[in-house]
């Protein structure tokens, strides 16, 4: 579908249940046919649109996302940028996606102006078609953010805010691109709300949750969420057998995210499913990465966090054992030596493999899974070699 026909009347008004699908991906695209076919006989879709999620481990699912839920999760986003009819939208995200979907929908709520970036990401052009069309809003992912800073481009006058989301965004590289003037509003969010939960401003980095959602944090530090924007349903497609479940409690969403939360001021942690026993203790691989990435800026090695990651493999006596991916060839032993000498001990990186290219989703977020399969098919070439 275009940018036009996504901006229509016609389809935000409609019943039909639409499933996006990457156009690259083969077997995304033939699912999403099948679930459409079997959607028209699924009354509990109707309204609604569908978004592969498969989040950092697990196969794909699809969340089914209601018109209404996507237009409140905008009029909340629009209301704390203050957007009005005036602004004008960048849209560098693909559709397919929620985010890319959520600047169609924040666009099409405030009846503003929306140009797409046609043809793949490329930061010299995005950086052209914005001074051009005089663009007040975009939105995008760290990675894009990191090629805009890299090329040296300074922030066109008309841009007075760039929506930063999908993952987490160094400090180094925060404070790089508000020097070449980009207001950068930090983000966190999901596919499951709709896109936003929490949202910073342009004059203080601290993320706050967003008017129009409740939550509450479990006793070990989980997030959960209720809202007018959460997804109806998780919808599941097995050949030509699809199925769907809500997986709500009482109107609650598990996020598998822990959290610090202060009020209405929320800080992530890292993912449930990001933590491992070593030795008995609990090690959240996002603050170990975190850990490493402040060490390489301290180091001034040359290392972003787009370029590794720390994954853990079952080990007999530990429990688990942490191994650094990197897409650099270099010596990490100044990394590791600095990393070591401030850790705790069952933070330490036993081993490290270097790997052409970090396997990631469309919009960056790495595939844990794919990474953790290859990870260990090196351990057993290793130990078939020996």
């Amino acid at each position: 579908m275009g940018a036009t026909e996504l901006m229509s009347p016609e389809f935000w008004q409609s019943d039909r249940c639409h499933v996006l699908a990457n156009p690259r991906d083969p077997d995304a695209v033939e699912q999403a046919r099948i679930i459409e076919d079997w959607a028209r006989q699924e009354p509990r879709l109707s309204g609604h649109v569908l978004f592969t999620t498969s989040g950092t481990t697990g196969g794909r699912k699809w969340a089914a996302l209601s018109r209404g839920a996507l237009l409140a999760s905008a009029k909340m986003v629009n209301d704390h940028l203050s957007v009005q009819q005036s602004d004008h939208w960048l849209l560098a995200l693909p559709d397919f996606h929620v985010g890319g979907m959520g600047v169609i929908a924040r666009s099409y709520a405030q009846d503003c102006a929306l140009t797409r970036l046609p043809g793949c990401w490329d930061a010299c052009q995005f950086h052209s078609l914005a001074e051009q069309q005089h663009v007040t809003l975009t939105s995008m992912v760290p990675t894009q953010l990191y090629d805009i800073v890299e090329a040296g481009l300074r922030a066109p006058e008309s841009v007075r805010a760039v929506i930063v989301g999908g993952g987490r965004l160094d400090d180094d590289l925060y404070q790089r691109a508000m020097a070449y003037g980009w207001p950068v509003v930090e983000t966190y969010g999901m596919t499951e709300s709709c896109s936003q939960i929490a949202t910073s401003d342009i004059r203080e980095r601290v993320m706050r949750v967003l008017p129009g959602w409740q939550t509450k944090v479990s006793a070990s530090g989980q997030l959960s969420i209720k809202g007018e924007s959460l997804l109806s349903a998780y919808v599941t497609c097995r050949v030509s057998d699809c199925s769907m479940h809500d997986p709500k409690v009482n109107g609650w969403f598990e996020t598998g995210d822990l959290v610090d939360v202060d009020g209405d001021r929320l800080m992530v942690k890292g993912r449930v499913d990001r933590c491992v026993k070593v030795l008995g203790e609990l090690v959240n691989l996002d603050e170990v990465e975190g850990q490493l990435l402040r060490v390489a800026e301290s180091l001034r090695v040359p290392v972003t966090s787009s370029g590794f990651s720390v994954i853990a493999l079952e080990d007999a006596r530990k429990g688990s054992r942490l191994i650094l991916c990197s897409e650099k060839s270099g010596d990490p032993s100044a990394l590791l030596q600095g990393h070591h000498a401030m850790c705790h001990p069952a933070e330490r990186i036993e081993d490290v493999l270097v790997i052409e290219e970090i396997p990631r989703g469309p919009l960056g977020k790495v595939r844990y899974s794919t990474l953790l399969e290859w990870a260990a098919g090196q351990f057993r070439d290793k130990g078939e070699k020996k």
